[in-house]
Order: C-alpha cells, then sequence, then structure tokens
C-alpha cells in the first residue's frame, strides 16, 4: 500500500482526482489518460471485493475447522477419562492413551501461606 494509506483513502483522492479532471479536460498527465484512470480505480475496487470475498471464506473456514477440533479434542478427552476410570490412573493404558500416571506425577508443593 503506498505510503501507510488505507485502500479507501487511494479511491477517494483517486476519484478527487478524476472529477477535477473531468471539469478540466485540458488538463494533461503524460501517457496516463483519465479513462485509464478510472480503469484503474475499477480493478482496485475489484480487486478489494474480491479481497474481502476471501476473507470472509477464509474466516468462515477457520471457524469451521476450529468447531471440528473443538468437537474431536472433547472425544479425545472423554477416551482419555474412559481408559483412566476402566484401568486406572496408573495404568499403561492411560499413558498410552495420552494420560499421565499416577505414579509419575509430581507431588504438589506446599504454598507458603502470607501473615499479616
Amino acid at each position: 500500500m503506498p505510503r501507510g494509506k488505507s485502500i479507501d483513502e487511494v479511491l477517494t483522492e483517486s476519484e478527487q482526482i478524476i472529477r477535477v479532471w473531468e471539469a478540466n479536460p485540458a488538463f494533461s498527465l503524460g501517457e496516463v489518460t483519465r479513462a485509464a484512470m478510472q480503469t484503474k480505480v475499477d480493478e482496485l475496487r475489484t480487486a478489494r471485493t474480491q479481497t474481502e470475498n476471501l476473507r470472509t471464506q477464509l474466516t468462515q473456514a477457520v471457524n469451521d475447522a476450529n468447531g471440528k477440533a473443538d468437537d474431536l479434542n472433547a472425544i479425545v478427552t472423554r477416551a482419555r477419562s474412559g481408559f483412566r476410570a476402566m484401568y486406572g490412573p496408573d495404568s499403561s493404558q492411560y499413558e498410552q492413551a495420552g494420560g499421565t500416571r499416577a505414579s509419575e506425577r509430581k507431588p504438589r508443593k506446599a504454598s507458603k501461606s502470607k501473615t499479616s
């Protein structure tokens, strides 16, 4: 993007130039014609619309994937809990399912109580 300007700013300024150019047909800008500038404005509008549509589609796809991951994660959690319930918290099956065996857990450290 040109020097920190948003697409909307560029479009607004370009349309302003085109309006002034239309009111002053004698104006010349070398090889750039008013029609060519209008074509570039139209192309930018089309590109912006396509980009916004793709962003909308991407957002939907990401949300769908996240929802499916959440569903699958819930099943994994239930299955791991099932292995723990069926075979015990210190079983190889529970560890194979991704749990941490009770015998391998580090004991909690006693918290220091503060007195005023």
